[in-house]
């Protein structure tokens, strides 16, 4: 039987939900969220979006700020803290760079400068893995009519 790898559950079921949400700090140390389509996990654990250098959150993570890149998918939820740095590499661009990624950026292109990726280097992560709505009630009656805990579900911390 092949052993469970918690590092590679939460970062192909990352990767497979799509979208997260980046959680910055503002200059006035507030927490700012938005969704980002997650465009690549690599096998190092970066994590790759694209954005337009003219937004806030651009401002929001130079100088190594700490970030958090959630996602909560039908019976899954992960966080992964670490930090986000500006990149403008075009081939990167091009080669995420669709018809999907047009809609959102209009007639802007993967050379232009104002297009840019936003490279999040992990530190850390914790998900939660639930193997769906019928299991955990039946857990959650387990552990309320019994001396044991329920169990809905997985939850690990990794270091990344």
């Amino acid at each position: 039987m092949a052993e469970h790898d918690p590092v590679k559950t939460l970062l192909e079921k990352t990767e497979k939900a799509g979208v997260a949400m980046l959680a910055t700090t503002d200059s006035g140390g507030r927490i700012v969220s938005r969704p980002m389509a997650i465009q690549e996990i690599e096998p190092d654990h970066t994590i790759w979006f694209i954005t337009r250098v003219s937004t806030t959150k651009i401002g929001e993570v130079t100088g190594s700020q700490p970030v958090n890149v959630t996602v909560a998918e039908k019976g899954f939820w992960a966080s992964i803290t670490g930090t986000a740095t500006v990149e403008g590499d075009v081939e990167r661009k091009k080669r995420y760079w669709s018809k999907t990624t047009e809609a959102f950026f209009g007639e802007s292109q993967p050379e232009d400068s104002d297009i840019v990726l936003l490279k999040v280097d992990p530190d850390t992560g914790e998900y939660w893995d639930s193997p769906g709505m019928p299991a955990t009630v039946v857990e959650v009656i387990k552990g309320m009519v019994s001396d044991e805990p329920a169990r809905p579900g997985e939850s690990n911390t990794v270091e990344l």
